[in-house]
């Protein structure tokens, strides 16, 4: 962890000075209080995650870093909470006259709900479109031979293997798939999970779909990037999918074998649905924790790099063995411990550096990065002036590697940055070793990168020093 900690230093071209200064205990105190019970999780606007914002903001100040959100260390962030009532249900029709089937909420899908009406029907005949991808730099399109208009859509999660790892993870993301439905005349969306790459077992998955979803409000008081016509998805579980493709004119393994190929295919399914989604809403704040530390050099301290990490975890939620407090000292208690200890360094070095720092808190990660693009959309420091981003996502501290990885580095300058700081500290840059996970979209790094800011998120590597330690 502490060769991690030097090495987003270096990036800025920190002194070496700097890094004597990281202390290990320093980050086990911040975990130990930012995972503990009394934060109940950190979930978004929760009295939790408001102590923890108030800890994050008194470190800062501690150090001399700066209120970097217009003279507070708060950014204040208004969303729109939405929350699925189990009264939601889909009721599937199959055109040869069998009788309907009902799929319930919790049970053969999930849902976050819809995020502009409390009370929404859908209704239209179902297509499958595979990914549910248009990629005219990829030559791919699962919609070119079917047309979707005024109809609800079924695809897959996930992109093509033979993608580039930032394409495949950029066309993988829920808002690419909605907005790519939606510019199609999509009414409806559907989404699966392919078999191989279930992430978490349903109880699980059921249990993070009840604490509800956010968005953040613009000023006029709606949800940012919510399309109205195609407002909400679903997501089936096997048994869901199963009840979807009954009757179709290709077999559900031969779909299946097709989609873990990567290649398009679309075609309409003999089945009406009918989807009710019931929802309540609520309006909270939560803020982002902003601080700066100004550059040394007169020509360079109004340019900015970022260092961020998502204060926030999921919170309370059905108990697990008597326990409902998410705790997340991994996700992302360890990444703020990192960052305070990376801006302390800073803070505390004799040479400051030449360019601006913002450390940046955020909120609402686990909700869809939705503090990372508040920010990103309303910056504390005019747009242009921010230069980079350094996301910092789970330290893990089990071994020490040989390696890291950086993902997003083939994408901007940074991938420079990163290979001479590997050169620099005998280390190897390793490629993703999971890019079914798609991790360049699911970070604080995503936002930042699309309003065209170089972004980076380093994570440790998998090959061991110790022959004997298998970290993958």
């Amino acid at each position: 962890m502490r060769k991690l900690l030097i090495l987003m230093v270096i990036f800025v071209a920190m002194t070496s000075g700097a890094a004597d200064r990281f202390r290990p205990e320093d980050v086990r105190a911040h975990v130990s209080f930012l995972a503990s019970d009394l934060l109940e999780g950190r979930g978004t606007g929760e009295r939790g995650y408001r102590i923890a914002a108030d800890y994050v903001a008194t470190q800062l100040e501690a150090m001399g870093i700066e209120p970097g959100a217009n003279g507070s260390y708060f950014q204040e962030v208004p969303f729109r909470k939405t929350v699925a009532g189990s009264t939601s249900n889909i009721v599937l029709t199959r055109k040869d006259g069998a009788a309907p089937v009902s799929l319930q909420f919790g049970e053969q899908f999930i849902t976050y709900g819809d995020p502009i009406s409390p009370d929404s029907r859908r209704e239209g005949d179902v297509v499958y479109a595979g990914f549910g991808i248009t990629a005219p730099d990829q030559q791919y399109d699962d919609y070119a031979n079917i047309d979707v208009r005024g109809k609800i859509v079924a695809i897959f999660n996930g992109a093509p293997k033979g993608f580039p790892n930032a394409l495949r993870a950029h066309y993988s993301s829920s808002l690419n798939k909605i907005e790519t439905a939606a510019a199609h005349g999509a009414s409806g969306l559907i989404t699966m999970v392919p078999p191989k790459e279930e992430r978490a077992p349903w109880p699980r998955v059921v249990r993070q779909f009840k604490l509800g979803s956010m968005h953040w409000l613009e000023a006029n008081g709606n949800a940012h990037a919510v399309n109205a016509n195609v407002s909400s998805t679903v997501s089936l579980n096997k048994l869901g999918v199963e009840a979807l493709f009954t009757g179709s004119p290709v077999k559900l393994d031969d779909v299946v074998a097709l989609i873990e190929k990567g290649e398009p295919q679309s075609f309409a399914l003999p089945v009406r649905a009918e989807i009710h989604l019931a929802s309540k809403h609520e309006q909270l704040k939560s803020p982002n924790v902003v601080g700066v530390l100004p550059g040394s050099d007169p020509k360079l301290r109004d340019e900015y790099i970022v260092y961020s990490a998502h204060l926030d975890h999921l919170g309370i939620s059905e108990p697990v063995d008597g326990d409902a407090i998410n705790n997340g000292a991994l996700d992302n208690a360890s990444g703020i411990a990192a960052m305070l200890e990376v801006a302390r360094a800073f803070a505390t070095s004799p040479k400051k550096p030449k360019r601006s720092i913002i450390f940046l808190a955020t909120t609402g990660e686990e909700k869809g990065l939705r503090g990372a693009d508040y920010f990103a959309n309303n910056p504390t420091v005019p747009i242009d002036n921010l230069v980079a981003n350094i996301n910092i996502d789970e330290i893990m501290m089990l071994h020490e590697t040989r390696d890291y990885v950086a993902l997003g580095a083939e994408t901007n300058d940074l991938g420079d940055a990163a290979m001479r700081v590997a050169k620099e500290m005998n280390m190897e840059i390793s490629p993703d070793p999971f890019p079914q996970e798609v991790f360049f979209v699911r970070s604080d790094q995503y936002p930042f990168v699309k309003r065209g800011i170089p972004a980076i998120y380093v994570y440790i590597g998998y090959k061991a020093i110790d022959p004997k330690v298998d970290a993958m």
